[in-house]
């Protein structure tokens, strides 16, 4: 197990990463507040949307890489993106609780995976409103909804932190 300073640095290396999982749910807004001004279907907003929701992905998966290398120290690298999520589910007994425990948010984080290797690899397709609407209504309020989630494990933390010695 790392030392106490360790654990410190994850919590505000976390805050850190909610404070940008915050700013990326507020980019996801504005993009589909833009989309929604331009009649729903201007595919250069439909792609202002997609690359915001690429990024609350990627910033929401950085959370969890960031848990995972420090609790369980090795990913394997032939699914890792989906086994991930997989693993923020678990509770690893006598190492860490586990941090999502919502079913419904934890469907929603799947879709927003989906949707980011979609998004990565479209180059001969394009984006559909209908189909990206799927996609954003699994990003609203998503810093909030997640917010309860992030409190619960830092409390953990900081209760681990306190039962270790410094160094």
């Amino acid at each position: 197990m790392k030392n106490k300073s360790a654990v410190l640095l994850l919590i505000s290396e976390l805050e850190a990463d909610y404070s940008y999982i915050e700013e990326a749910t507020a980019l996801v807004d504005r993009a589909r507040q833009r989309l929604e001004l331009s009649g729903n279907n201007d595919e250069l907003d439909l792609i202002v949307l997609g690359a915001c929701l690429h990024g609350l992905y990627n910033a929401i998966e950085a959370y969890f890489l960031r848990i995972a290398k420090f609790f369980e120290n090795s990913i394997d690298e032939a699914a890792w993106h989906r086994d991930l999520l997989d693993r923020m589910r678990l509770e690893v007994p006598g190492i860490r609780p586990a941090l999502i425990t919502d079913n419904n948010l934890a469907e929603r984080i799947d879709e927003l995976r989906r949707f980011r290797h979609l998004f990565r690899n479209l180059y001969k397709a394009r984006l559909h409103h209908a189909k990206l609407r799927i996609v954003d209504d699994c990003a609203r309020n998503f810093a909030q909804d997640f917010s309860p989630a992030h409190i619960a494990f830092l409390s953990w933390l900081r209760k681990l932190a306190e039962n270790m010695d410094s160094g």
